[in-house]
């Protein structure tokens, strides 16, 4: 599938989502809006490497990311980038190890309101949306 070139302006969003189906549904309305570039990686490894090479504006573990794995991946991204803001989105039920919010995580709940990851993320990047 053909993606969109985006704006040279648009901030980049790396989302860790070792899942393809969840992104059509959850990061659509990301995708469709001009100021973002949303960019996928499928493991930690991999979300590891495009933080070391490219610029990234924001980093987003999908709620298909084991939480060993966003643990992995929150070490990894202080060792790369540690200013680097984190959005981790999570089953309302899923686990949370008390670590994360010392390194400055926000972690949003499914089922998640209309527009909740778009709000969170704005507010996260200090955007106003008209």
């Amino acid at each position: 599938m053909p993606t969109r070139a985006p704006p040279p302006h648009a901030r980049p969003l790396l989302v860790v989502s070792p899942s393809s189906g969840e992104r059509d549904e959850l990061f659509r309305a990301l995708e469709a809006r001009a100021e973002f570039s949303v960019q996928y990686a499928t493991t930690v490894t991999e979300a590891v490497q495009a933080l070391a090479e490219r610029a990234v504006a924001l980093l987003i573990a999908a709620p298909a990311l084991p939480a060993a794995a966003v643990t992995e991946l929150l070490a990894s991204k202080e060792r790369v980038r540690p200013a680097l803001p984190v959005l981790v989105i999570r089953d309302r039920q899923a686990e949370e190890p008390s670590g994360w919010e010392r390194r400055g995580v926000g972690v949003l709940r499914r089922p998640l309101l209309a527009d909740a990851l778009d709000r969170s993320v704005d507010v996260v990047l200090g955007l106003r949306r008209p």
